[in-house]
């Protein structure tokens, strides 16, 4: 019985606990104040789309992507002439709930924010999605004494590398095995002061309308 009982009031706990959590993480974001954010992966890259100045990312269809519209908007939806597309990095603001949409061209890749402990399968022909609250810049973390004591391990062995030291980002990284290529993808991710984030948001540019094919 003690066989029994014992790992069952265990498991109910952890099941219990972590339905709880999945639930949170997983229901729908109702903040108002929130920033909702696209990411888009392909192999061997991320994208990431935000809505304008109207506040809404514009419908997307597959059969519209091209060389100079590489996320697929639907042309004929104006809500998205305004969406900035960012590569390389992406920003979010501390302290504001964060919603991502999660997208795939190609294969199933996976959206993984290590120091968030978040990941979430990005799927060919569906939106995945899940939301968070950073509590830390990036400024802060490259202050806090654990980051420098971590970092500065990582910059002793780089040294002997002959390598040129780094300094801490957050990152989304791809934990799916998606192709020859996939220790490419990673994109670094920016937590900043809310002053910062409109500043830096202020600064991206709406790529330009995608003229509708007749």
């Amino acid at each position: 019985m003690l066989w029994t009982v014992i790992p069952a009031i265990a498991l109910a706990f952890i099941i219990i606990f972590g339905l709880k959590y999945w639930n949170e993480i997983m229901d729908d974001a109702r903040d108002p104040d929130r920033v909702s954010i696209e990411l888009y992966a392909k192999q061997f890259d991320w994208t990431a789309r935000y809505p304008g100045k109207d506040g809404k990312l514009g419908e997307t269809n597959y059969r519209h992507i091209s060389s100079s519209n590489s996320v697929g908007k639907d042309t004929t939806d104006v809500a998205g002439n305004d969406d900035i597309i960012v590569r390389n990095e992406f920003h979010i603001p501390v302290g504001r709930e964060i919603e991502l949409s999660m997208r795939s061209r190609d294969v199933i890749h996976s959206a993984y924010l290590p120091h968030f402990r978040a990941q979430m399968n990005c799927v060919p022909g569906m939106i995945t999605y899940f939301k968070f609250k950073p509590t830390k810049t990036t400024a802060e973390m490259r202050k806090d004494p654990y980051t420098v004591m971590m970092m500065a391990g990582i910059n002793k062995a780089r040294a002997l590398e002959n390598k040129e030291p780094i300094e801490f980002d957050y990152l989304l990284l791809c934990n799916k095995i998606c192709g020859a290529s996939h220790f490419n993808m990673q994109m670094n991710l920016v937590v900043d002061s809310e002053e910062d984030y409109q500043a830096w948001l202020k600064k991206q540019n709406a790529p330009k309308a995608v003229a509708a094919k007749n």
